[in-house]
């Protein structure tokens, strides 16, 4: 970051769209971050120490040069370290309050949001690893829900905040019978992408799936659509009923699935489940919402816009480089990781306007237009 930039009338956006000085400090003395002015002056001039050591990539040695040369803080970098480390709280606090103001300004939309989840690891030294939970907004195109935590903390559909009448989409690592019960139960509906063995599922009488058969019947007629049960092994779990969608894949994409899947196998040593391939032949999806509103096809292109979510770890990764953590102390690590989180969050203002457009144009209307109405009577419906 040059002293332009800091300097400059962007710059004095940036705080006024964090509230502003006053609320800036408020904020900073409630957590703790910034008590008083002892080397740095300001809890604004302590956000462009964490937005320049974060994003900014300067290492703690060269920030306590560049900001005692810019007039920012006369301080040691171990004392720089000290405030960054007590800073951590405050700066996940902004991250919050953004994506909370966000939520309260979205407004009805003309039709139902479409929220994208998944995590990403962030790998730092010593071991030590981040998870990144995103929550996407393919209309608006921005992040609208985010969270930073330990490995622990496993991929969720319910761990972001669920939006009534929203459609929440997620990958082979969300469909688990708690997160889909508390979607569902808050108004929303699902779409997860499932493997044969991700959940314990049956038909509507009580009987288990029988995947190969299943695979084999998808293949003679291109898809299948039928009701199913989702239940929890071993656990007491009240039967979810949903609905399975199998859809032949294209030859060459199976192929490809196909190889993987041997790959994987003689990686690990072990024998190719049958079901394994034959699955690698399929697009299998999981869904609360209604075939006569959504038919298969149209599934599958809702399911595709999930690419939108992947360019936002892109993003975040490529550009602001948040998979480059330097710090060992946990609590540098996060205000580290939360200055990034901060900067993305902001830019997403500047650019949601743009709005989201597929690779090949505008994603089909029928894919996201048909998910319309209102959420209220279609909760109605189902209960």
């Amino acid at each position: 970051m040059a002293r332009n930039h800091l300097d400059s009338t962007e710059w004095d956006r940036l705080v006024e769209g964090l509230g502003g000085e006053a609320a800036l400090t408020a904020s900073a003395r409630e957590l703790k971050a910034f008590v008083r002015a002892r080397g740095i002056r300001s809890a604004v001039d302590l956000l462009r120490l964490a937005l320049m050591y974060g994003p900014g990539g300067y290492s703690l040695r060269r920030l306590a040069a560049t900001a005692a040369a810019l007039g920012l803080a006369d301080v040691s970098d171990v004392a720089i370290l000290d405030r960054l480390r007590r800073a951590a709280d405050w700066l996940e606090s902004l991250c919050a309050a953004r994506l909370s103001g966000l939520a309260e300004t979205d407004g009805p939309l003309p039709h139902r949001p479409i929220r994208i989840v998944d995590s990403s690891r962030l790998e730092g030294p010593g071991g030590r690893v981040w998870r990144l939970h995103l929550c996407y907004d393919a209309r608006q195109a921005r992040i609208v829900d985010a969270a930073i935590t330990t490995t622990r903390v496993g991929e969720r559909l319910d761990l972001s905040r669920v939006s009534e009448g929203e459609i929440r989409l997620g990958d082979r690592g969300y469909p688990q019978p708690d997160g889909i019960r508390n979607t569902v139960a808050e108004g929303a509906d699902v779409l997860v992408r499932l493997t044969w063995n991700s959940l314990q599922l049956t038909d509507p009488d009580g009987t288990p799936i029988d995947w190969l058969a299943l695979f084999a019947k998808a293949s003679r007629h291109g898809m299948l659509d039928l009701p199913v049960l989702v239940h929890k092994a071993h656990r007491v779990f009240e039967p979810l009923a949903l609905r399975l969608v199998v859809i032949r894949k294209p030859a060459e994409a199976a192929a490809q699935a196909r190889a993987k899947a041997r790959r994987a196998s003689r990686k690990n040593q072990r024998r190719t489940d049958p079901r394994t391939l034959a699955a690698a032949d399929h697009l299998v999806l999981l869904t609360s919402l209604d075939r006569a509103h959504v038919p298969p096809e149209e599934l599958a292109a809702l399911y595709r816009v999930r690419w939108q979510i992947e360019l936002a770890f892109k993003r975040l990764k490529s550009i602001l480089h948040i998979d480059r953590l330097p710090a060992k102390d946990p609590d540098l690590a996060r205000a580290w990781l939360h200055a990034h989180l901060l900067l993305a969050l902001l830019v997403d203002d500047m650019i949601a306007a743009v709005g989201a457009l597929s690779p090949s144009g505008e994603p089909p209307s029928s894919a996201l237009d048909v998910v319309h109405g209102d959420a209220r009577q279609r909760r109605r419906a189902r209960d």
